[in-house]
């Protein structure tokens, strides 16, 4: 006992010691080379740093200030817990404005390598297995060091190597099978973007963690927890967003648990500009060229690219980003991507705004499905949960296929099976898609047309094991006499312990449907059936569907406006049992779009007769005639009336408190 205490006691007079000895490194000199006597250079600096010191900027004159990289480019970060805050230099401040409006930093000290020198990423060069080799240089590198925070700069890479055989980034974190450097933090930088927001030079990959291996490729480390952007506990998010800029892919962070968070991605700091890689062929070449937007490899667990919805400022997590190209335009398959995910279970994609500007209609050039939901075992949640927390932002704009002149050629010509809104999609894979809103986007959430075999599996395989029998359908239907106030349908029946069923109701993006209308050669009606505008969710065989019949509903949706023949679609969702039986739980599986319906005026039905009868202190209502989708409303007057609806005033009998005012009784549809 006595040994313990002792212990304890120790481990905090070596923690108050940390705190005590952490320092305030100043950067007074943009020269690293010739340092003048007296003052404090950027290299000097993160050589002496140690665990837990800040280097801070206190440079004389008016920025901003152009620390042009030493030979060699700078040391690598070694200290743990190291900050280096371009804020803290006079004239810097962070942005403050949200996502969706242009990026207002002022940022004054820019990390310049734009003369060449870049520091080396290769640790061992020895090691074919290391996770950099040779060819591999970055702007600022991390080496063996945790929690890290790179804050408020401007980093600019050296000219492109025009024949592909260097790679430049812009923050690199690194490690060998030893060491640590999880818990890191970009946060506030613009990346290839100089402070007057418009010039660039661009980077291969802006930021980079790649694993170590032995040798002989055993014994992998990941670098784990990187946070790009806001991070969860942010207590100024705002100032934590990133300008990524250009680039041919933004992010690739090889682990678990990383957070891409409140970011322009190749997106320029007014939020309406895109830089799209495909197009520069000057500055990208060959294995320059655009890969995408962000690519998590290795793990994927626990990854958050948007807005996690816990209910901390969740409005500021999202991303803008631009769109791809496919790789027959010196493209990239997709803009997402995981890979050797391990097995990639709780991946959150919300709030995202991708192919689209901040304002939501600026249009940006894309044509390649969203995302590679790959692995056997990988789930997914794209868009909200709806657990009642930040749901109305969880909800992601994906916007694709723009100009569509611009890619109808390619579109038209290539095979239909393989124009899937997820690619690489495994039958076994798991995905919970609510809330979005879709736009011109491939079908959801792979093309019907594709079969089992050397096309890729079968729609109704992805829904086996949510569904009772998928032989019968996996796509809920709506019936076409739904009218604006009722809407009905059916949907296929789940399996034991999956549920209930809730269906998702959205008005149609016309442009889908009439951009994959060269579809319909193929079979495929509406083929790009999707939906553009969330409107609302409602639980099938639950106490508001009026119709009885299981897996049927009729649903009251009056209080939603929508006019006369809009053009509505459905999803359906299938909860994981809660019983442990799924790894996924709590998500919900979802179904593909119906085929839309065109809602009609509803017809006027036979007037409800009311019968009251006191019982008691109460008032005992009944009623007669068809009073579907009617509610029960009351009013103490009838001279200036204020109906109000009873409590559970739809399902009969209904019991009334009597008082010394006087009750007037009305059915209301």
């Amino acid at each position: 006992m006595f040994t313990l205490h002792r212990f304890a006691s120790l481990c905090c007079a070596v923690g108050l010691a940390s705190t005590v000895s952490a320092k305030t490194l100043v950067v007074t000199t943009t020269d690293s080379e010739h340092p003048p006597a007296g003052a404090l250079s950027l290299k000097e600096a993160i050589q002496s740093a140690a665990d837990g010191d800040t280097v801070a900027f206190n440079l004389p004159g008016n920025g901003p200030f152009y620390l042009a990289a030493p030979e060699g480019g700078y040391p690598r970060i070694t200290a743990n817990n190291l900050t280096l805050d371009g804020f803290t230099q006079p004239g810097s401040h962070p942005n403050s404005n949200g996502i969706h409006a242009p990026n207002n930093a002022v940022l004054t000290v820019v990390i310049d390598s734009r003369n060449g020198n870049v520091t080396p990423m290769a640790y061992d060069p020895t090691n074919p297995k290391a996770g950099y080799g040779d060819n591999e240089f970055a702007i600022l590198g991390i080496f063996n060091a945790t929690n890290v925070v790179i804050r408020g700069l401007s980093l600019l890479a050296p000219p492109v190597d025009p024949e592909g055989s260097n790679n430049y980034y812009g923050v690199s974190f690194a490690r060998d099978g030893g060491g640590d450097a999880s818990g890191g933090q970009v946060s506030g930088c613009w990346i290839g973007v100089d402070p007057d927001g418009h010039s660039l030079t661009p980077t291969t990959y802006a930021i980079t963690a790649f694993r170590h291996r032995s040798p002989d490729g055993s014994n992998p480390r990941n670098i784990d927890r990187l946070t790009v952007g806001v991070t969860k506990a942010s207590t100024h998010p705002r100032a934590d967003f990133n300008v990524i800029v250009p680039t041919a892919l933004p992010a690739v962070l090889e682990g678990a648990g990383h957070r891409i968070s409140g970011n322009f991605l190749n997106v320029l700091p007014d939020g309406l500009t895109e830089y799209n890689v495909a197009l520069d062929t000057a500055n990208f070449s060959n294995n320059n060229q655009a890969q995408g937007m962000v690519q998590i490899g290795r793990s994927g667990n626990n990854t958050v690219i948007g807005t996690d919805g816990d209910g901390v400022h969740d409005a500021d997590e999202g991303n803008v980003m631009a769109g791809t190209l496919p790789t027959g335009m010196n493209g990239y398959s997709h803009s997402l991507e995981f890979y050797g995910n391990n097995p990639g279970t709780n991946i959150v994609i919300a709030g995202n705004y991708i192919g689209v500007g901040i304002d939501g209609t600026t249009r940006f050039t894309n044509g390649v499905p969203i995302l590679n939901a790959s692995g056997p075992a990988a789930a997914y949640q794209v868009g909200s949960n709806f657990d009642g927390v930040s749901d109305s932002v969880e909800g992601n704009l994906f916007a694709n296929n723009w100009p569509f002149e611009f890619f109808s050629t390619l579109v038209t010509a290539a095979d239909p099976a393989s124009l899937s809104f997820f690619d690489d999609l495994s039958s076994t894979g798991f995905i919970s898609v609510r809330g979005n809103s879709f736009i011109n986007n491939f079908s959801f959430p792979i093309d019907p047309l594709k079969v089992d075999g050397a096309s890729g599996f079968a729609v109704e395989t992805l829904y086996t094991s949510a569904l009772d029998d998928v032989s019968v359908g996996v796509v809920p239907t709506l019936e076409v006499g739904s009218t604006t106030l009722f809407l009905k349908g059916t949907v296929p029946k789940a399996a034991a312990g999956w549920g209930p069923t809730s269906i998702d109701l959205y008005s149609v993006d016309l442009e889908g449907i009439t951009n994959g209308a060269f579809l319909e050669s193929s079979g495929l009606t509406n083929a790009w059936v999707q939906g553009k505008t969330y409107l609302g969710t409602f639980e099938v065989d639950g106490t508001n569907d009026l119709n009885p019949a299981d897996f049927s509903f009729t649903f009251l949706f009056s209080s939603i406006p929508i006019k006369p023949g809009e053009l509505v679609t459905v999803t359906a969702n299938y909860p994981t049992p809660d019983d442990g039986s799924s790894a996924r739980a709590p998500m919900s599986m979802t179904s593909p779009f119906s085929n839309p319906v065109r809602l009609l005026i509803p017809i006027d039905v036979l007037p409800v007769r009311l019968s009251i009868e006191q019982v008691g202190s109460q008032a005992k209502i009944t009623w007669l005639g068809l009073s579907l989708g009617y509610r029960l409303q009351s009013s103490s007057s009838l001279k200036n009336p204020n109906w109000q609806d009873v409590p559970n005033g739809t399902e009969q009998p209904v019991l009334v408190d009597l008082g010394t005012e006087p009750l007037f009784f009305r059915m209301k549809q």
